[in-house]
């Protein structure tokens, strides 16, 4: 597989997507050792505005809750914010070696887990792999050690819990 198919490609989204998806759910760390860095956030972004799209939509009609597509509206824009988080853990603490638009195209491309997130059981177990489908992206990335990449996800989720929790105390005094 050449780099550029390791790229998402809206002139022919539906196998682009598929294949993408395919690979990072199957190869993530061929994934990302040979996935462009630095090729512009076009593709990452409708990427990812589908998964969260289709991730919106499953977890509302599983839930019977049409306030679940704004959630996932949400989570999409707080995406941009969790890989400036993870950006700057990877190189200020770490000395990672990558770009801010790398560390987006991890979030960005790890979201494939979130197609399965919306079942039961199954979406706990999705989850976790999404963890560790960042940490192997932050060391392709950043050449972080496992280690390095992994406290740099817990570090960069605990920021990011700090971060958000007076939004999410908002959201729920308002839901």
């Amino acid at each position: 597989m050449e780099v550029l198919e390791r790229e998402f490609n809206t002139k022919d989204a539906l196998n682009s997507f598929l294949r993408v998806s395919k690979e990072v759910l199957i190869s993530p760390k061929t994934f990302f050792l040979f996935m462009p860095r630095e090729v512009g956030f076009s593709g990452p972004v409708i990427y990812l505005g589908i998964c969260f799209a289709i991730w919106g939509i499953l977890r509302s009609l599983s839930l019977w809750d049409p306030s679940f597509l704004l959630f996932a509206l949400y989570v999409f824009f707080l995406s941009f914010i969790s890989a400036g988080v993870l950006y700057i853990v990877a190189t200020k603490l770490f000395g990672g070696k990558g770009t801010y638009e790398g560390t987006f195209r991890i979030v960005a491309y790890s979201s494939v887990v979130n197609l399965l997130s919306w079942i039961p059981y199954v979406g706990f177990i999705a989850s976790l792999y999404g963890l560790w489908i960042k940490v192997l992206g932050l060391e392709s990335v950043h050449g972080l050690s496992k280690v390095e990449a992994s406290l740099t996800l817990l570090i960069g989720l605990g920021v990011f819990v700090l971060l958000s929790a007076p939004v999410g105390g908002f959201v729920f005094i308002w839901t």
